[in-house]
């Protein structure tokens, strides 16, 4: 995501296997942040949401001090006319201001 190529994250993304870090670690959560990332700059919001709501999962208490995952939810709040449930849970989740 430093050179703003999304396309090559999610190609590069696929190529991990997912049993390469522990679900939880943090390496792996940053990892998926990006995924995310470049799902939402992709504007496949649906795969960002599910990307998160999984980290969200795993690692609830990780998510609400990450600043990167509040700016991904924000700019996919920002773009969406109504939130779904899971979007709302997110953003409750990662504190953004609605």
């Amino acid at each position: 995501m430093i050179t703003d190529r999304p396309d090559l994250v999610l190609r590069l993304a696929a190529r991990i296997p997912s049993s390469a870090r522990r679900p939880t670690s943090n390496n792996r959560n940053r990892h998926l942040l990006d995924v995310a990332d470049a799902h939402a700059k992709t504007r496949d919001y649906a795969q960002a949401i599910d990307v998160l709501t999984g980290i969200h999962q795993t690692s609830p208490e990780w998510l609400p001090n990450q600043r990167y995952a509040k700016d991904i939810m924000d700019r996919i709040v920002q773009r969406r006319r109504s939130l779904t449930p899971e979007m709302r849970t997110l953003a409750i989740a990662v504190r953004l201001p609605m």
